[in-house]
Parts: C-alpha cells; sequence; structure tokens
C-alpha cells in the first residue's frame, strides 16, 4: 500500500513524468531504490539530553533512497544540459514541495543560469584532404572516412605529413618516437594507444595501459615536438570488429588540431609512399607497422614523403541553461530579515567529458558521495526545520547549487545575483561529499570564517563526539564565492576517496549511515546559528584570489574566466589569455599559479601572456584590494 500511495504522489505530479516513467523500468537502479524504500517517516531530532548518538532507521531509509535514487545511472551523471540533470531537479523540487518550502517570487523554485560554453564540431566549416606523389588524391568524409575532433581554436592548416608510430615519447624506457625526426610545423600521423598491448611482458605494462597510451600523454608529446597537428588511427585492437570513429569530445584536444581517420585512409597513403625500415623491407599497411613495432620495439618514425593535409575546421560555441534550486523557511522574531543558506550542489560529471580522474574513461559518472549525499543532506534538513511548529528565528533559504563541478558557476551566479541581501546573511553551511565518514572524522573548512562560528560546532558537537578537524584554510567547494563576499560560512566534508571523480563513486561504495550521523549533526549545528543572539562577523581575513578560472590541458595554462571586480580583472588578464610565465619561470600547471600566489602574496609579479597571436607583459599586485 505504501508503494501504491507513492507511485500515485509521482503520478499527480506533471513535471515529474520524465522521473515516474523511470521508475516503471523493471530492474532500474530508480525501481530498485523505489522497492527498497518505506514510505516516508516523520523523523525526531535528537534529544538534547542524548549521550550518544543513534541511528534513526526510518530516516536512514529516507536519505539513502534519496541519494540511491540521484545517483542511479538513470540520472547520467547529472551534467548541465543534459536530460538527467532535469531528473534530479524534477526529484528536488517534488521533495521541496513535499517540505512545504515556499517558491521565489515568480512562483518556481529556480534560478536560472547560463553556463559552459560547449564546443560542437562546425560540420560545413571542417574538412581534410591529403595530397600525394604522382598528384594522387584523397578526399575525405566527415564522419566516414575521418572525425574532427573538439579543438580550442579555429585552424586552417596545409603541411607535410611525417609518421610517427604510436606518438610515444618514454624516457624511463629509452623509447622516444620523437627522437631523429623533424615534426616541427608538421602534421604528425600516429597510432592509437601503445605497442605490444598483448604482450604481458611489454615495458608499457603489460597487457594493462600504461600512462603513455592517454591521448593527453600523446597530444603533449607532440606540442612538445613543435608538431602543427595530428592526424590518428585506430590501433588493431580498437578496430578488431569495426574501425569505428569516436566522438568529437573524446580525446583532450586543447592545445593542437587533431582528427582521427579509418586506417583504411592511412593504408591508401602508404601504398605509394611506404615505410622503410633499416633491413630495406618496405610496410604499406597499418598491420605491417604494428606488426614491425611489436618484434622488436624500435621507432620506425619518417616522413610520408610527398604527401601534405589541408586540414581546417572551426568551432561553434553553446551555452547551456541550468538552474540553482532554491526553497524558503521564513523567520519569525528580531532577525527574521537576516538568512542562512544551507547549500550543496546537486550537478556532477555526466560521462565523464571534464573533470575526471578515470583516464577518459567515457562512463557514467553517478556521483553518488560527490555530491549525491550533500544533496540529500540539504533535502532532508528542510524537510526537518519546515515541519517543526515553530519557525526559526532567521530565515532559512536551501539551495542545491548547479555547475559546481565547471568551477562554483552555480554559487557565483547567487552571488551576484542573491535572493536576498548578502550583507543580511548570517552564514552559509555547505555539504559537499559526506559519504565515507571515517574514524569519525568530520572537516569543516572555513570555520575560521568568523569567530562565533566555532562555539556553535563545538557545542553541537554533544553526543556526537566528531573529531572536528579545523583548516586554516583550503576546501574549493561552493562556499568560496560566499567567502568572498565576506559571508560567514562552513564547509562541512568527510574527506576524498580513490573513487572521487572516477565512474566508481557509486551508492554502493558508501556509509550512509555515516552521512545521516552527519546530517543529524547539522541539524543541531543550524539550531545553534538560527538561535544566535546577533549575526555573525566575518572576522577573518580572506585568503588572496587571483580571480581567475583556469584550464592545464596539455601543459598549456588557460585562463578560462575572470571573475568581476578580482585581482586578475583590475590587473588586465582576460579570459582566452594563455599564461606563459610568471617572473621569468615558465608556467605548465595551473598548481604551480597557486603556489606562486600564496608564496608572493603581497607582492607584485610579471605575467608573460599570449593573447591571440601576441605577448602581453603585465604587473600583477598579488593582494586583494588593490
Amino acid at each position: 500500500m505504501r508503494h501504491t500511495k507513492f507511485f500515485q504522489r509521482v503520478f499527480t505530479i506533471s513535471s515529474f513524468s520524465v522521473v515516474s516513467a523511470l521508475l516503471l523500468i523493471p530492474g532500474s537502479v530508480a525501481a530498485q531504490a523505489v522497492a527498497e524504500k518505506e514510505a516516508p517517516v516523520a523523523t525526531e531530532a535528537a534529544s538534547p539530553e542524548q549521550e550518544s548518538w543513534q541511528v534513526n532507521e526510518a530516516t536512514l531509509r529516507q536519505v539513502s533512497y534519496d541519494i540511491k535514487y540521484m545517483s542511479s545511472d538513470e540520472m547520467g551523471g547529472r551534467q548541465p544540459g543534459t536530460p538527467g540533470i532535469k531528473m534530479c531537479e524534477d526529484f528536488i523540487v517534488e521533495e521541496y514541495k513535499k517540505a512545504g518550502l515556499k517558491p521565489l517570487a515568480d512562483g518556481t523554485y529556480f534560478q536560472e543560469l547560463e553556463v559552459g560554453a560547449t564546443r560542437t564540431v562546425d560540420k560545413e566549416a571542417s574538412a581534410l584532404f591529403l595530397k600525394g606523389p604522382n598528384d594522387a588524391e584523397v578526399k575525405l568524409e566527415l564522419g566516414k572516412d575521418f572525425q574532427q575532433l573538439i579543438c580550442r581554436k579555429d585552424f586552417d592548416l596545409k603541411n607535410d605529413l611525417v609518421f610517427v608510430g604510436y606518438g610515444i615519447s618514454a624516457d624511463e624506457h629509452n623509447y622516444n618516437e620523437y627522437a631523429g625526426v623533424d615534426v616541427e610545423g608538421k602534421i604528425v600521423v600516429l597510432i592509437r594507444f601503445e605497442p605490444q598491448g598483448d604482450d604481458p611482458n611489454s615495458v608499457f605494462d603489460g597487457t594493462e595501459t600504461s600512462r603513455h597510451a592517454s591521448g593527453s600523454s600523446k597530444v603533449t608529446a607532440a606540442r612538445r615536438a613543435k608538431a602543427a597537428g595530428i592526424l590518428m588511427v585506430n590501433d588493431a585492437k580498437s578496430a578488431a570488429n569495426a574501425d569505428e570513429l569516436i566522438q568529437p569530445d573524446r580525446f583532450p584536444t586543447n592545445s593542437l588540431p587533431i582528427a582521427q581517420i579509418k586506417r583504411s585512409v592511412l593504408d591508401e597513403v602508404l601504398k605509394s609512399s611506404p615505410l622503410t625500415i633499416p633491413t630495406g623491407q618496405k610496410l604499406d599497411s597499418v598491420k605491417a607497422i604494428e606488426a614491425q613495432i611489436d618484434s622488436n620495439l624500435e621507432p620506425i618514425s619518417q616522413p610520408l614523403e610527398g604527401w601534405t593535409a589541408e586540414f581546417k575546421s572551426k568551432f561553434v560555441q553553446e551555452t547551456t541553461k541550468t538552474n540553482n534550486i532554491v526553497g524558503i523557511i521564513e523567520g519569525e522574531g528580531p532577525n527574521a530579515d537576516e538568512t542562512i543558506i544551507i547549500g550543496a550542489h546537486y550537478d556532477h560529471l555526466g560521462m565523464g567529458a571534464y573533470g575526471s580522474r578515470a583516464g577518459g574513461r567515457r562512463e557514467i559518472h553517478n556521483g553518488a558521495d560527490d555530491n549525491a549525499t550533500g544533496t540529500a543532506a540539504v533535502i532532508e534538513l528542510a524537510r526537518r526545520f519546515n515541519a517543526r511548529e515553530e519557525k526559526p528565528g532567521r530565515r532559512m533559504v536551501f539551495i542545491c547549487f548547479t555547475a559546481e563541478e565547471m568551477g562554483l558557476l552555480g554559487a557565483f551566479h547567487y552571488c551576484q545575483n542573491p535572493i536576498y541581501p548578502l550583507e543580511k546573511t548570517a552564514a552559509m553551511v555547505n555539504f559537499d561529499m559526506i559519504g565515507w565518514l571515517r574514524n569519525n572524522e568530520l572537516t569543516l573548512y572555513s570555520l575560521n570564517s568568523s569567530k562565533e562560528l566555532d562555539p556553535v560546532f563545538e557545542t553541537a558537537n554533544k553526543g556526537f563526539n566528531f573529531k572536528l578537524k579545523k583548516p586554516a584554510s583550503g576546501g574549493g567547494s561552493d562556499q568560496i564565492p560566499f567567502n568572498q563576499k565576506d559571508v560567514p560560512n562552513v564547509f562541512i566534508h568527510t574527506g576524498t576517496t580513490a573513487v572521487y571523480h572516477t565512474p566508481e563513486d557509486d551508492f554502493e561504495a558508501l556509509d550512509c549511515e555515516g552521512a545521516l550521523k552527519v546530517i543529524d549533526y547539522s541539524e543541531k549545528v543550524l539550531d545553534g546559528l538560527v538561535s544566535l543572539k546577533s549575526k555573525p562577523t566575518f572576522g577573518t581575513p580572506k585568503p588572496f584570489r587571483l580571480g581567475v578560472m583556469l584550464d592545464d590541458a596539455n601543459d598549456v595554462v588557460t585562463i578560462e574566466g575572470v571573475t568581476e571586480g578580482s585581482v586578475a580583472e583590475k590587473a588586465g588578464l582576460q579570459k582566452g589569455d594563455i599564461i606563459l610565465e610568471v617572473d621569468g619561470k615558465p608556467l605548465t600547471k595551473r598548481r604551480e599559479l597557486s603556489l606562486i600566489t600564496r608564496r608572493d602574496a603581497g607582492k607584485t609579479v610579471k605575467f608573460k601572456l599570449k593573447r591571440g597571436d601576441s605577448e602581453v607583459m603585465l604587473n600583477v599586485l598579488l593582494k586583494t584590494g588593490q
């Protein structure tokens, strides 16, 4: 009967129709979660006299269901702009409505924003044309003979072709396919993955793929050799069943023009310009080349004599509309016009096109810990506080933020467009990854943002006995934009894990009982915050932040965004700038810039930038409020 009532509730919400359809799919995770779930049971706050925490089984079932549903495969990894994140939005809104949260002024729970700048291939402006000796010509059809991969910039090349084997430079194995061959200003042709892939004794990690098989390693090696672009073919194993073309966003292609061609296309080129090995033997097929390299692991890189490529493409920028999800409980009393924000991001990495630590695996990244757990905390706390007979002493605003994985974009948008004034916002409490409680340790980032916060968190810990870790800095999550706006803030976190940003971050790996303990503790924390007689003061100096969002694909540090009013904007840094050097030292990783700004805070440093086709020198004072 309880399950029947649950389905009736789903079907009465028109916006929840997609979810309800999926709930009926036999065997789906969502259906399994429904089958396991008991009807919602009113939850009880822990008694102030309670000496030690005890689990409420009904609440554990509810919270576990919420996490499992939001991290199911049906959500597709909750990437902004996808059907999966829309399903998650519908679920959160439905729970907000059930909890009785007040919507925004327009009657919805959505604060819309545009994010991303998804790049797609302009098919009409993409072409690959090969010219060879004796007037040989090969015109390739996009999507049939070749696949253009996403690049950062449009390009139009006409360059000679050089074959470089698997495009590997591995000093530790004394194997460098760029040694002794000039590829500067030329287009390199290479094979995907690595040689001896079926040999358990291969120096390249036997039958396992080594780091040299990755696309990023190949692009880095080509860039360092000053190649102008890359054409690649599937290796024999990838083409065993069908020589399929990969998706345009599958390869890390930020710094070099790159396309995949069919093996048959390269075979045509090799027929007229075969490779020559030291014995004088001619190799006129990809298969023959692979067999030769596998036999002795000796590079055979050389120019494809007489062959050039005319290679061009353009890319279209597309933004994505997505939503912060905001629900409100009005306060009562002398501090009712002050706001406590309870937040967590509900987005994740989708299929892992960006941000994945899984080596390019295009699989669903469910983000159970990151951050279905934090989102479930926001929902559960909303239920509890609105179920109380008395209103809280301050307004409580529950926000599920979008696009955190793209650079805290949802939180930045709220801070630039607050529903209630930030100067009247007493505190922001952020949940991100609370599903791996270990040794009863709980990390509280930014607790030092106000001296009034620590006593609240310590008092709430009675009966829970958490080992509260209070780092002086760190914690990159949605509390950061609030910190930059002088709003006292805390980021509650149970620590990173080995499955962070991988497809293995699944519900089955979680400690849901630990997550519930964090939620119960947080309820007492919020009781303390809404009851404070005076608004907490932002008393700790903010850590210096340059105000840039960076990408460091392929050892090139590019500015992807500049925060309005930041040190970076005032100094003249711009979106699209490539940071070549800082104080005369080359910069290849964004972490290096973070170390410099911390070490040299307060000093003026010189940035050497590439802006378009020009180099720009800027002096940047690493000091807030310049």
